[in-house]
C-alpha cells in the first residue's frame, strides 16, 4: 500500500465533486480503474491512501495453446505466400531481362560499329 500525507483536490476544480458525493453517500472509500493499464485501485479517502490494488488482466496471457498453434499457422501460410509472389516476380523479372537483352544484342548487330567520339575530336 502506497500513503499520502494530503488529498489531491484536483479533480474538484475540474468540475468533478468527488468530496461532496461521498459525504451525501457516506462512504469513504474510491474505486478507480487506470486509465493507462486498466487496474483497479481503492483508494480510502478520509486516510488518502491506498488500500487495494488488483492488476488487469493482460489479454495476451489468457490466450489458449490452440489459438496460439492457430495464429502460427496462419502467419506461417501467409508468409509462404508472400514468397511464392516474390519468387514469381523473380523469375518473371529475369524472364524480361533476358528478352530485352537478346533484342538489344540482335539490334547491336544490325548496326556497324561506330567510332567513338573522343574530347579531342569535339574541339
Amino acid at each position: 500500500m502506497i500513503g499520502y500525507n494530503r488529498i489531491d483536490h484536483s479533480s474538484e476544480r475540474k468540475g468533478r465533486e468527488v468530496v461532496p458525493s461521498m459525504k451525501e453517500s457516506g462512504e469513504t472509500t474510491i474505486q478507480m480503474t487506470c486509465p493507462c493499464c486498466g487496474s483497479t485501485l481503492t483508494i480510502d479517502a478520509k486516510a488518502g491512501i491506498i488500500t487495494d490494488w488488483k492488476e488487469a488482466k493482460d489479454p495476451r496471457k489468457s490466450v489458449d495453446l490452440k489459438d496460439a498453434e492457430k495464429l502460427l499457422r496462419e502467419e506461417k501460410a501467409r508468409v509462404e505466400a508472400r514468397y511464392q509472389e516474390i519468387v514469381r516476380t523473380e523469375k518473371g523479372k529475369g524472364a524480361s531481362m533476358d528478352k530485352k537483352f537478346k533484342e538489344f544484342l540482335e539490334k547491336s548487330q544490325e548496326e556497324p560499329p561506330t567510332k567513338p567520339l573522343r574530347d579531342v575530336d569535339l574541339d
